[in-house]
């Protein structure tokens, strides 16, 4: 008896797959899935410990100067690190607003002691190295950039201790705007709200498994 007979009431789809993995076997079919799939697995850089997590935005150079480009990127990597299962005990961000403004000694904290004050066992701490609308002053266009430097620190111990990456200098992550003209149809809210959206995302990125897109 042939044996796809007995599959011939399958969708002619559900047929051509048996098939092909009577003929390829395990490694042909794991080819053949990621194909189907759409795209290679990118695996994540790190996993992230599931305890409370403060993800800190460092701007003490005050180069956002739309800070909704921050607000927007924290809500993207708490949203997508639920939706993923990475970690669900985000602490809110209105929380650590709170605390930025009533801590007297904030700019003497280390990034070790400001989690533990906030009660995190870990910080995602991700630092601005550069924030502009527009990357040609002057020209009449908005054309976005946000980069960071990130890192997880644990806040276990007596002293800042790096979990990742291995680089003290922490992992960089740069995203931007297509060029579009500021003639009123787009505002600088939108640029900023756009930036944090595709940042957030792309580091957030960093501690799942994804495929990515064709």
């Amino acid at each position: 008896m042939n044996p796809l007979h007995r599959y011939k009431s399958l969708p002619l789809f559900a047929v051509m797959t048996v098939a092909f993995s009577m003929q390829l076997g395990c490694q042909g079919l794991a080819g053949l899935w990621v194909g189907l799939a759409g795209g290679n697995l990118i695996e994540a850089e790190y996993e992230m410990p599931k305890g409370p997590l403060l993800i800190l935005f460092d701007d003490r150079g005050g180069r956002v100067d739309q800070p909704k480009a921050i607000r927007e990127a924290h809500r993207k990597i708490s949203d997508l690190f639920a939706e993923k299962d990475v970690n669900t005990k985000v602490i809110d961000f209105p929380q650590i607003q709170r605390f930025m403004q009533h801590e007297e000694d904030y700019d003497k904290l280390t990034i070790r002691e400001i989690g533990e004050k906030l009660g995190a066992e870990n910080v995602l701490y991700i630092a601005v190295e550069k924030f502009t609308l527009n990357q040609e002053p002057g020209a009449p266009i908005f054309q976005g950039l946000f980069e960071v430097r990130c890192k997880v620190v644990s806040t276990d111990r007596e002293r800042d201790v790096r979990e990742w990456p291995s680089s003290p200098a922490g992992r960089r992550v740069t995203v931007q705007t297509d060029p579009t003209t500021n003639d009123g149809d787009i505002s600088p809210g939108q640029v900023a709200d756009e930036l944090g959206n595709k940042l957030g995302e792309k580091v957030a990125k960093l501690f799942f498994d994804y495929r990515e897109q064709g």
